[in-house]
């Protein structure tokens, strides 16, 4: 469990160390730390209003522009919220996010069939 620490950061590190410091959860093993990590990370909330947020996500944000890595991040974590939506509706819902000169400069480059991570790449 130890080398988990290792690579996490934040808010997930800090709920890491208050795992392994509590006295009936720190003999329990990775997976036991990672379902209180999905609870602690996915809120129970309406699908519907997920769908919208899903629908809504945006490289622009207040007039600035977010990486593409957060925004397919952030794309993936709904994945695990709403698994009913597919890989090609992810791919698509991260070129309707994408600001308008950066699609233009990797539509080329990109298709659907591609894997994710080598697609943000």
């Amino acid at each position: 469990m130890i080398w988990v620490g290792m690579h996490l950061k934040d808010s997930t590190k800090m709920l890491h160390m208050q795992f392994r410091a509590n006295k009936d959860t720190k003999h329990l093993g990775v997976e036991e730390f990672l379902k209180a990590l999905r609870q602690y990370c996915i809120p129970f909330t309406s699908k519907e209003t997920l769908w919208n947020e899903f629908q809504a996500i945006r490289q622009m944000l207040n007039g600035r522009t977010l990486p593409i890595q957060d925004i397919a991040n952030k794309i993936k974590q709904y994945q695990m919220q709403l698994p009913r939506i597919s890989n090609w509706q992810y791919y698509h819902q991260l070129l309707k996010a994408m600001d308008a000169p950066l699609l233009q400069a990797v539509r080329l480059f990109i298709n659907k069939d591609m894997e994710w991570d080598k697609l943000i790449e």
